[in-house]
């Protein structure tokens, strides 16, 4: 028997339609796939596209889609995102699977209609790392004083907002990461929004990412295949879908924004303070302090301050979401809204390498938010 995606379900009731389209819901090595040609029908994208070169694209009006055979990345309104399952074909076709149809495809198309979507008056922001705890290095200056750094100005930009700030450390204090979901946890009306920088032993590394709770059942974007803890419940599966949303306005804003870094991708992890909070919640990886020019990026007061605007308006756009059920803006709508182009990356100026001292001497804060 074809069952609906009980995600989908939910979401096309809520939004009162009929169900015009027979989804031929089929399963292939013991996974329920959906043909992309019904996908394209149902969310009036143009039908029956020819694939070049293993990549098919679809698009129409504001609304686009970019898969390729055998991978997990996609592109959806111009941003990439990390699917659960890789794209595959059978019966002469394009096929996506069940679980990304109802846990990607149709929220990022469609947030609007996602239910669940609450208002909030309280916004937890979480600086990573801390202390004993000095998270990646770069040559100017270490994580934990950049993730700071910038969570002390996305403050500063929510406040002028309207909106109510907590900080899980306001000041260079290691946190243990239960004691972070426990402050948020015991927060109503809240949103959790983690930031931290990255790193990696391939020096080419490099870009933005942002991740989200992986939903029960799939493999975090890490892995290929799936392991026992995949099908565990977490808390950050309540509120699942809102997370999920909550990336896509913050991370649409980070690149509809003239930040000028690499693309890496939405997408799912069960770090622990996903799992654990119970709101909605993000972490997001702000460029990677291992490569060269991001690192220079990064060390740059004018890119740190734009970087965390940008952080601040997703949050921003929903909320407009949670208050106003209107959809967040897509990064083209940023870079339309721009009057002119952004400062080159070669114009921004050039801090100086640290030599164990610290570049960001005003850290230091005496008061909690």
């Amino acid at each position: 028997m074809i069952t609906w995606p009980a995600t989908l379900l939910v979401l096309l009731l809520a939004a009162g339609q009929a169900f015009a389209v027979d989804w031929q819901v089929s399963r292939f090595a013991g996974r329920d796939y959906v043909s992309i040609d019904k996908i394209a029908e149902f969310y009036n994208l143009p039908r029956k596209a020819v694939p070049t070169e293993k990549n098919l694209s679809l698009a129409r009006a504001r609304r686009s889609l970019l898969v390729t055979l055998g991978r997990r990345e996609v592109e959806i309104n111009g941003v990439k995102y990390l699917l659960s399952f890789p794209v595959i074909a059978q019966e002469g076709g394009y096929w996506i699977s069940r679980l990304d149809l109802g846990k990607t495809i149709e929220p990022a198309f469609r947030p609007e209609l996602v239910p669940g979507v609450k208002t909030f008056t309280t916004v937890i922001l979480d600086p990573g790392h801390g202390g004993h705890d000095k998270g990646a290095a770069s040559p100017y200056e270490l994580e934990k004083n950049f993730a700071l750094d910038v969570s002390r100005r996305v403050r500063d930009e929510l406040q002028k907002a309207g909106l109510r700030v907590m900080m899980t450390r306001n000041s260079d204090a290691f946190v243990e990461l239960q004691d972070r979901t426990a402050m948020a946890n015991a927060k109503q009306s809240s949103i959790f929004v983690s930031i931290h920088f990255n790193a990696s032993p391939n020096r080419d590394a490099n870009g933005l990412e942002i991740f989200c709770i992986t939903p029960r059942g799939s493999p975090s974007t890490e892995y290929d295949e799936l392991l026992v803890r995949d099908m565990i419940q977490e808390h950050g599966n309540e509120s699942e879908l809102q997370s999920f949303i909550l990336a896509g306005a913050i991370y649409h804003s980070l690149h509809g924004s003239s930040l000028t870094m690499c693309d890496r991708g939405l997408k799912r992890a069960r770090f622990a303070v996903l799992r654990a909070t119970k709101m909605p919640a993000v972490l997001i990886e702000g460029g990677f302090l291992s490569h060269p020019a991001d690192a220079r990026l990064v060390a740059s007061k004018d890119w740190r301050n734009k970087y965390a605007a940008a952080i601040a308006t997703g949050i921003l756009e929903y909320k407009k979401l949670a208050d106003l059920k209107k959809a967040p803006r897509l990064a083209a709508d940023y870079r339309n809204s721009r009057p002119g182009e952004s400062t080159p990356v070669a114009a921004l100026p050039s801090p100086t390498p640290a030599t164990g001292g610290v570049v960001l001497r005003d850290l230091p804060e005496a008061a909690e938010n």
